[in-house]
């Protein structure tokens, strides 16, 4: 399977079809667009696909200081690297499932995992979790 049909099936939920990836940050962020060339950032970690607008909003989003640190990592890619290593082709550094949950973001934190593996995850986890007020509570079962 294509990283494009992956966002499409892991994150179709959200009413987007994604036909091209345009580029991909160190911790898998993703900024895609669709068949109008509505460009939008896919945010694994934080659970979330954003509207940016045209390529010109996409651009000036990531010019935006805040948005460059969330698209590199800063401090925490550097650690993990450090740590883990570089990720092979195909995989980046991300939080682990666990502290993608809970908003732990430490070096201890990190592991690297297959792109694809990660956006099916974070679409999945994603849906799931879209209309909890925030704060809530959940649980998560694992299934084969």
């Amino acid at each position: 399977m294509s990283l494009v049909e992956t966002i499409n099936e892991a994150w179709g939920w959200s009413g987007i079809t994604i036909t091209r990836v345009r580029a991909q940050s160190p911790m898998g962020h993703l900024v895609v667009s669709d068949a109008d060339d509505c460009f939008y950032y896919l945010d694994p970690d934080g659970m979330a696909i954003i509207a940016l607008g045209s390529r010109e909003d996409a651009q000036a989003h990531l010019d935006d200081e805040e948005a460059k640190q969330l698209w590199f990592g800063g401090e925490l890619v550097a650690s993990a690297r450090e740590v883990l290593g570089e990720p092979p082709e195909g995989s980046v550094l991300t939080l682990k499932p666990h502290a993608m949950l809970a908003g732990e973001y430490a070096p201890e934190n990190m592991c690297i995992l297959p792109l694809e593996e990660l956006i099916a995850f974070s679409g999945q986890i994603a849906l799931q979790l879209k209309d909890l007020p925030e704060g809530a509570q959940f649980e998560i079962k694992v299934t084969d």
